[in-house]
């Protein structure tokens, strides 16, 4: 059987597609469909109002720390003085010299504090300090400052001069500056030794000895003349008062044992109505020689 068709449907059949055109399929894709397609549009995050709480508290507390950090690391130049003695100043005045040795700059922080600038500057200022210590708290900004006094132990005359020295030898000013200097005993330095304020007289050994001597002399209900400090090394010269003779002590010694050797002597001189007429020695444990 045979089939024809009309001439317009023939046409339309044979004409060939014209070229770089191709009919879209259903298959293929299109760029302008892919460009408009919702599926591909990146949808902009909008960051919720919680989040930017929570990242402005975090911001808030890192600050507070550094700030912290930085409020942990001044220091206030009004410090907290603690005085171990006020026999040669008040604490008014120990303070006010603390305060003006923490008004450099460089004393503002704990880091660069400089303790040694503090502790000569308070040192040469008052002789008297036998130590100086600062301690610095790690929270607070008042830094803590203890002076350790030396206290009073005699007067030692020196020259025409008459000076106060501490329990760990060191001149720590004139004997006219301190109130209570009459009722310390007197060293008197025949030894030639140019005292003056914050010079170191004796070492503490001997101070310890010329103490030790001082309380063993004043139990025994012996009142003293004086003492003295001779041209020969370590030897210290007791005097009681009204008596005729002076008494050689050594300094390196063992003041006890030689306070009892003297105590002894002199109460079978005086039980026996004589004694010395010059001098008594009793450096030379368990052995007495007398002149």
């Amino acid at each position: 059987m045979r089939f024809s068709l009309n001439k317009k449907t023939a046409a339309m059949r044979s004409k060939p597609s014209s070229p770089g055109r191709m009919k879209p399929s259903y298959y293929s894709g299109s760029t302008s469909a892919s460009k408009t397609s919702p599926f591909n549009k990146k949808i902009p995050v909008k960051r919720s109002f919680k989040f930017r709480v929570r990242h402005f508290l975090n911001l808030l507390g890192l600050l507070l720390i550094v700030a912290a950090i930085i409020f942990c690391t001044l220091l206030k130049t009004a410090p907290k003085v603690i005085v171990s003695d006020t026999s040669y100043h008040s604490k008014a005045d120990y303070e006010a010299a603390a305060k003006v040795a923490l008004k450099a700059l460089r004393n503002h922080t704990k880091i660069t504090l400089d303790r040694g600038g503090i502790t000569n500057s308070l040192q040469k200022q008052f002789p008297e300090l036998d130590s100086v210590r600062i301690e610095v708290p790690i929270i607070s900004q008042i830094p803590t400052i203890r002076l350790s006094v030396a206290a009073p132990t005699f007067n030692f005359a020196s020259g025409n001069n008459l000076f106060v020295v501490g329990s760990n030898g060191v001149v720590a000013a004139k004997s006219a500056q301190l109130s209570s200097s009459a009722k310390l005993p007197t060293l008197i330095d025949q030894s030639g030794f140019e005292a003056a304020p914050g010079k170191q007289v004796l070492g503490t050994n001997s101070i310890d000895f010329i103490n030790t001597l001082i309380a063993q002399i004043k139990y025994a209900k012996v009142d003293i003349g004086s003492l003295t400090l001779p041209a020969a090394p370590q030897e210290l010269d007791l005097r009681a008062a009204g008596s005729s003779y002076f008494v050689k002590f050594d300094l390196n010694g063992d003041a006890l044992l030689q306070a009892g050797q003297y105590l002894a002597a002199k109460h079978k001189f005086d039980a026996e109505g004589k004694g010395p007429g010059q001098y008594l020695d009793v450096r030379i444990p368990g052995k007495i020689f007398y002149k």
